[in-house]
C-alpha cells in the first residue's frame, strides 16, 4: 500500500477558534465535507465473482428489467426538492449481484447523463421521480461516471456524497437549526 497525495480541504473555519466547525467553500454539494464527504476508493468497477461487471444498465443486460405491474420510471420526469424538474429518466442501472436496482440514469438539460441513487428518489404510480435531497437546478452538476455503462468504487461514493451534502446544503435555510 502506498499513500496518495494529500487532498485539498475545499472548506475554511467558521471563524478564527481552531475548534470551529468547516465552512464548504465553492459549490457545497462537492464540498467533501460533511454529509458530502466521500471515502478515497479505488477507482475501478466493482466486480462479480465471475469477473463482470456488477452494475450495469438495463440496456447493457436484457436478462433484467422492470417487473410487470411496477411503476418503469423511463421516460418520466425527475424532479427536485422544489418541484422543478431535474431531468427525464432514461435507464435504470441493477446490481447484477444483489439483483436489485441502484440507480437512475437521469438526462440533463444542456445534454448529458447523471446517476441518480435510488435510495434518494421516490417512484410514483406514475413512474415520475421525486428527489427531496436537492434542487431540480442541481442535477446538472452530479458528478459524472468516465464511463456510459459502468461505474467505479469512488464514483459510488462521490455520486452519493452528493446527494447527501444536498441534504444540509441544497438551499440555506436547510443550515439553520431546527426548533
Amino acid at each position: 500500500w502506498k499513500a496518495g497525495p494529500a487532498e485539498q480541504l475545499k472548506a475554511r473555519r467558521a471563524d478564527r477558534n481552531p475548534d470551529s466547525p468547516l465552512v464548504p467553500t465553492g459549490n457545497p454539494l462537492l464540498a467533501g465535507i460533511g454529509p458530502g464527504a466521500w471515502a478515497d476508493r479505488d477507482d475501478h468497477p466493482d466486480l462479480e465473482i465471475n469477473g463482470n461487471v456488477k452494475i450495469v444498465p438495463l440496456r447493457v443486460d436484457a436478462a433484467y428489467g422492470v417487473a410487470k405491474g411496477d411503476p418503469d420510471p423511463r421516460g418520466k420526469t425527475v424532479f427536485g426538492a422544489d418541484g422543478k424538474s431535474g431531468g427525464k429518466c432514461v435507464d435504470i442501472w441493477v446490481d447484477r449481484s444483489e439483483r436489485l436496482f441502484r440507480y437512475y440514469e437521469i438526462e440533463v438539460a444542456g445534454g448529458g447523463t447523471v446517476l441518480l441513487p435510488w435510495n434518494f428518489a421516490t417512484v410514483a404510480g406514475n413512474g415520475s421521480v421525486k428527489v427531496g435531497a436537492i434542487l431540480g437546478s442541481q442535477f446538472a452538476a452530479v458528478p459524472k461516471t468516465k464511463s456510459p455503462e459502468q461505474i467505479t468504487l469512488l464514483e459510488e461514493d462521490m455520486i452519493a456524497a452528493y446527494y447527501g451534502a444536498g441534504t444540509l446544503y441544497a438551499t440555506p435555510d436547510r443550515l439553520g437549526p431546527l426548533l
